[in-house]
């Protein structure tokens, strides 16, 4: 998975927002909600992102991330890149976003910091890789 230096926001440009995208983009959030869920049972002291929390994640990913028809390949790319974006060695992770406004994600008001994300998408890529098919 490529290091990118600073995250381009999924909707960020001009164009990028279509319908399709958005679609996928909140088909994905609602599929990583439902795993966060299965996860939770599994490792009931991780700490469990809001939706709303979930959509900014996304939300920072690049949009070819979700250029695939296998919800598995999409899903496994998103957490990759999720997982190297918030690894306590990128700065990247401090350029993440709000989805509802231009503000930064970390710190926020749901206690739910970089590291918290960091381990987030690490653990579901490993319960993903476990757990599927």
């Amino acid at each position: 998975m490529q290091n990118h230096d600073k995250p381009t926001p999924l909707r960020a440009k001009a164009g990028a927002a279509t319908y399709s995208a958005n679609l996928k983009y909140s088909q994905l959030c609602q599929r990583l909600v439902q795993l966060r869920d299965q996860l939770h049972k599994h490792n009931p002291r991780l700490a469990k992102p809001t939706g709303a929390m979930i959509e900014h994640l996304v939300f920072n990913c690049p949009l070819q991330l979700l250029e695939d028809d296998d919800w598995q390949t999409v899903i496994y790319r998103v957490l990759c890149y999720l997982e190297v974006q918030m690894s306590p060695a990128n700065d990247a992770r401090h350029y993440f976003i709000r989805s509802d406004r231009d503000a930064p994600l970390f710190p926020n008001e749901e206690l739910f910091d970089e590291h918290d994300a960091f381990l987030f998408a690490k653990v579901l890529l490993h319960f993903q890789r476990t757990h599927s098919g």
